[in-house]
């Protein structure tokens, strides 16, 4: 850590918190990686948006929207569309067919898989079983805390919240917060209406 250099230091720093200012370096090393994944991964970027260099991603399809951004340590492979002003934080990964909608927050450690395992057959092994990809969709303006899972075949609807943790194997509405294992419904939002606030049904 001692032979670290202050540009160095900014840089990593950038790579893991990308909302940080960048400078023409970094614009430039961005220009080569929407080069590479462009060719190597179906990856098709909006304006503005930033993938960290030493962000995995494997696609076949990759649509990331502008001013969206995949930070350092991020897995993402299989079929990705990701809206714009969107964050994917170090270390989650996003694998299989998965649809995220505008201004999503997909937190550390969080990982959301859009495909499952055959296992409908006993007498050969489940890897000899193929895959099943139903697909995850987000909604507009979710955020999914750190260490959430969401399994394929899921719906979170706009405007809802995963809460740190939670283990997602049904679909929700809008404005649902999500806890738990297996998750459900902790509280729904307050909803915004023409005519002001409105307090939502929150049983559950």
């Amino acid at each position: 850590m001692h032979n670290l250099s202050e540009r160095q230091y900014d840089r990593h720093a950038r790579n893991v918190m990308p909302w940080l200012p960048r400078d023409a370096a970094t614009d430039r090393e961005q220009e080569i990686i929407r080069e590479v994944l462009e060719k190597k991964a179906g990856a098709h970027f909006g304006k503005g948006c930033f993938v960290a260099p030493d962000a995995n991603v494997y696609t076949d399809i990759f649509y990331l929207g502008e001013r969206s951004w995949v930070a350092s340590g991020a897995i993402i492979r299989g079929n990705v569309r990701v809206g714009a002003d969107c964050s994917i934080n170090s270390y989650a990964h996003i694998a299989g067919r998965v649809t995220i909608g505008n201004g999503c927050r997909i937190a550390s450690l969080a990982s959301i898989y859009g495909f499952n395992h055959g296992i409908s057959r006993t007498d050969i092994y489940m890897m000899g079983q193929g895959i099943t990809s139903i697909g995850v969709t987000l909604k507009e303006d979710v955020w999914v805390g750190a260490g959430a899972i969401i399994v394929d075949g899921v719906e979170i609807g706009a405007h809802s919240i995963v809460a740190a943790g939670a283990v997602v194997t049904k679909s929700f509405g809008d404005f649902n917060v999500i806890g738990g294992n297996p998750a459900r419904t902790l509280h729904v939002r307050t909803a915004e209406t023409p005519n002001g606030p409105q307090e939502t049904d929150s049983k559950v």
